[in-house]
């Protein structure tokens, strides 16, 4: 193990020109505009932002992209999002991001600029289009301070020129065109700004769990995505040629669902276990992993298919995505048998929390119930013996708070949906379609019946205003419009017929009702919402 000094450029360098690389098992660039935002203010400030992980592997490894025959001299194994987010700064495209075209639409979405006007912070703000109008040059580019010149007077005259110019803009009162520059080169010198790079040349299973103790934050789910690693190893473009398209399909399909879910849903059916140190090495050899991989994806592809049936078109509403990993099992069990059962139980998990504590511990449980049984029905009646589900639904269930109640938001959209609700814009299309089209990754908009700022000026208490009782599940468009009417100006404004209304369980006569009885009308919707519940979850258990 090695330490050294590297300043920001020579760390934009070495990924532009392939000195260093990013192993197969790392994920790509994850950070947000903010986040790359907040890298260049520290760097500013002078606050440390943390050291490189560097791995100096003696043995060829899988890189993300592989253009040349160069052989990386070193691997980033932890410190991607900043170097990658410097080279942003930099403008200038590292080696490990393949797609130019992608390159110039992520230079336009991370356009940081420095402004150079205000006295006060915010200095750094991410480019908007009202920003990027602004003809005088207050918001400086950090590409343009970044740049670096061979020849220093040049590097000197550019900031010079800028300066000068910025003074003629009539910018920067009560400083000349010296403190300008003066100002412009602080920021210039965050190229030379240093970070602690760490080298170390373990074997790879040793950097992999050097990786995950460094970015585990406590938390077993990233285990996932570091044991990729390992598979990049035994079977070199498996995760980039295989694993990483089967993402992004599950993705254009509704289900943006994260890595690591994915990879737990490949080993609870290869290996029926979600704690990857537990699973045998050969379990990742290509000859093994392919055909549980085609099982996978196959179980997946035939679960959200059957979930559009029930109105799940994405995993954007889902209470909780780790009972995923044991629905995907029973597809891929029992491809055939009634998908009501297995619905009934997810519903069920999703609302008892069953993996809110240690979800490696019951996950396993529930795998082995699978893997245990020969029917369907059998599994399902052994997995429910976890929790009371013969408790009905009560009114009390839908006077909660709506943004505390995941499952509830969850269950009301349920409901509405499989109530044929139409979304209230004049188009009269069904809520998630699109004409007859369904909308993938849809994601529902909760509305309040009676406006919050309506309540609110009558004195009703939080409690009440935001009971799921007085949620309505709508299209993103008509959300937008919606204010602080009162429920007669908007329905009547916005033509939302009786039928609409009753197919979200709201009685025609909201319209005229007297504020005095809000509570009353509450309580009748949510004793309406549960009874509805109750005759929803009695048929899909119907005969189990």
């Amino acid at each position: 193990m090695s330490y050294a000094s590297v300043k920001m450029r020579e760390i934009v360098d070495n990924a532009v020109n392939h000195s260093w690389s990013i192993p197969e098992f790392q994920r790509g660039f994850v950070w947000t505009s903010t986040q790359v935002r907040d890298l260049t203010e520290s760097l500013w400030l002078d606050y440390p932002i943390g050291s490189l992980l560097l791995w100096n592997s003696e043995e060829p490894i899988v890189a993300q992209a592989a253009n040349d025959a160069v052989q990386a001299k070193l691997w980033v194994v932890d410190g991607q999002q900043r170097a990658t987010a410097l080279c942003i700064l930099f403008g200038r495209k590292p080696y490990w991001w393949q797609s130019v075209d992608e390159w110039k639409n992520i230079q336009k979405k991370y356009d940081i600029r420095f402004d150079i006007h205000t006295k006060e912070p915010p200095y750094f703000w991410v480019a908007n289009a009202a920003i990027r109008k602004v003809k005088e040059n207050r918001y400086v580019p950090l590409s343009t301070l970044l740049v670096l010149d061979t020849e220093k007077e040049s590097d000197q005259k550019v900031l010079q020129t800028l300066a000068k110019q910025i003074k003629i803009d009539g910018l920067c009162e009560g400083m000349d065109a010296m403190e300008v520059y003066t100002r412009l080169d602080r920021v210039r010198k965050i190229r030379d700004k240093d970070i602690v790079a760490i080298t170390i040349d373990h074997e790879l299973e040793e950097v992999v769990e050097i990786f995950s103790r460094l970015n585990s934050k406590g938390t077993r789910v990233t285990e996932a995505d570091i044991y990729l690693g390992v598979v990049a190893a035994r079977s070199p473009g498996w995760v980039t040629d295989t694993f990483l398209p089967g993402l992004r399909q599950l993705a254009e399909a509704g289900f943006d669902i994260d890595p690591n879910l994915l990879f737990r849903t490949l080993t609870g059916i290869g290996a029926k276990k979600v704690r990857f140190k537990e699973i045998p090495s050969g379990f990742w050899d290509d000859s093994s992993i392919k055909p549980h991989w085609d099982r996978t994806y196959k179980a997946w592809a035939n679960l959200v298919t059957k979930f559009r049936d029930y109105g799940v078109l994405s995993n954007n509403p889902m209470p909780t995505e780790a009972a995923l990993v044991t629905m995907v099992s029973l597809v891929d069990k029992f491809p055939g048998e009634p998908f009501g059962w297995a619905f009934y139980w997810f519903l069920q998990a999703s609302r008892f929390a069953r993996y809110s504590r240690s979800s490696a511990t019951s996950l396993e449980e529930d795998l082995r119930d699978i893997q245990d049984s020969d029917k369907l029905r059998t599994t399902v009646q052994k997995l429910l013996r976890r929790f009371q589900d013969s408790q009905p639904f009560t009114a009390d269930d839908f006077l909660r708070d709506y943004v505390d109640s995941r499952f509830g938001r969850f269950m009301l959209y349920l409901l509405v949906y499989r109530n044929g609700a139409q979304d209230w814009t004049e188009i009269n299309n069904r809520i998630g379609f699109e004409e007859l089209e369904v909308l993938l990754d849809f994601r529902p908009q909760w509305h309040h019946i009676f406006p919050k700022k309506f309540l609110e000026s009558h004195n009703v208490s939080d409690d009440k205003i935001d009971a799921l009782a007085n949620i309505a599940v709508i299209g993103p468009s008509i959300n937008i419009r919606i204010s602080a009417k009162e429920p007669l100006n908007y329905i009547q404004r916005y033509g939302i017929s009786r039928d609409k209304l009753v197919q979200q369980f709201i009685d025609e006569d909201i319209v005229s009702l007297p504020i005095a009885d809000y509570g009353i009308w509450l309580n009748e919707r949510a004793r309406r919402l549960a009874n509805a519940a109750n005759s929803f979850l009695g048929e899909l258990r119907r005969e189990l």
